[in-house]
């Protein structure tokens, strides 16, 4: 029989909770359209050990009825209907019910290879690995259009190699990755996709830990959980193969942030502020600094964000554009970074926004910025 229970304030609807080998957590809010598939594709794994828990965070379509009929139907599938108050907040409510050794989450308009979780949990248990991180398909309109697999130089990284080598490589971009970029090398401002649908976890150094996603941000939280968990993880496996499906869509989240300047301004100021105690929770668990492996990451928004303000927009005027640029620009860590800033000398036009930027002629790189949005140049970071 199907259980319900009111626990801290949420309705908790499924089977009886017991210890399961995999706990896979999924946030819902609003995608009926999607949620069928994704569920379906975690119902047809070829692994059996596993429990699912559905957050719906407050959902107002039909989310909320197909994840229940999920519930009736198998008992390893359990939904926690509650408020509306963010994907964070909602992941971290299955962290607190989940019981399983390894965790996965998954997002819920996408779905994945009926044999990933088998394949996963045999290869972490194999190589007696805390953490394995896989490819990914980008998905749309029926069909694959990219095809993603992690970029790392081995397959193994233990102890202090991945705060070194593998937690760089998700946390933002360094200095010496701008200054690449700035003499046109290939691939030089690439970072890995923190998402954490593409890592299966320990549940127990999560637990241990008390590792949880930052309710403040409403995007950039995988970058500062995953960069946080890794500077715990002690054994890391890397595996060149996908199995995951990231379905675009333009009604998503993400779609409709990266569309909007003034939500861009806010989201990296509060990932800046999140980075930073990031950086000090590490460094008086580690000793270690990690501040280097994000410093460029900040560089790089002032151009990207001199771009976004600098288009034309009918809902703000060309002084307020500006000045909200300013408004990131003269933030004291950001102010601090660009000046200190080590931008290497090159020849060629890439240069010049940089060099604007350090001699803090911010109104001329806005204003060249603004030409150049005229002859329909776009900014790309690669």
């Amino acid at each position: 029989m199907i259980r319900e229970k009111i626990i801290k304030n949420y309705v908790v609807m499924g089977g009886e909770k017991m210890e399961k080998q995999l706990s896979i957590i999924i946030p819902v809010y609003n995608v009926a359209g999607y949620l069928e598939t994704c569920l379906s594709s975690i119902k047809k794994q070829t692994w059996k050990d596993f429990e699912v828990i559905i957050v719906d965070d407050g959902s107002t379509d039909e989310s909320p009825a197909i994840c229940d009929c999920f519930c009736k139907e198998d008992n390893r599938f359990r939904v926690i209907h509650k408020k509306n108050e963010g994907v964070s907040k909602a992941r971290n409510t299955g962290i607190d019910v989940a019981t399983g050794k390894y965790f996965l989450f998954f997002d819920s308009d996408d779905f994945v290879e009926p044999y990933a979780c088998e394949e996963l949990i045999k290869m972490a248990e194999e190589k007696k690995a805390d953490t394995v991180i896989y490819g990914y398909h980008r998905y749309k309109d029926g069909k694959v259009w990219e095809t993603n697999y992690p970029k790392f130089d081995q397959d193994f990284y233990i102890g202090d190699e991945i705060i070194d080598q593998v937690l760089p490589r998700f946390i933002g971009l360094s200095n010496k990755s701008v200054n690449r970029f700035i003499a046109n090398e290939e691939g030089a401002l690439f970072v890995e996709n923190p998402a954490l649908w593409r890592t299966l976890v320990s549940g127990e150094l999560i637990r241990d830990n008390n590792i949880r996603f930052n309710e403040n941000l409403k995007v950039g939280e995988d970058t500062i959980f995953i960069s946080e968990y890794l500077s715990y993880a002690e054994r890391c496996y890397i595996h060149r193969k996908c199995y995951y499906y990231l379905v675009t869509r333009e009604t998503s989240t993400i779609y409709q942030y990266e569309l909007d300047p003034v939500a861009k301004l806010e989201g990296k100021l509060r990932l800046l502020d999140a980075r930073n105690e990031l950086t000090d929770r590490i460094n008086k668990q580690k000793q270690v600094s990690i501040d280097h492996c994000w410093r460029g990451t900040i560089i790089m928004s002032c151009m990207e964000l001199a771009f976004l303000f600098s288009k034309k927009n009918n809902k703000l005027s060309f002084r307020k554009r500006y000045q909200l640029f300013l408004s990131y620009i003269n933030n004291k860590e950001v102010k601090d970074t660009i000046k200190s800033f080590d931008l290497k000398f090159r020849l060629g036009i890439k240069l010049i926004p940089f060099e604007l930027l350090k001699k803090k002629l911010y109104f001329l790189l806005f204003l060249a910025v603004s030409m150049l949005q005229l002859v329909h140049y776009e900014f790309q970071r690669n």
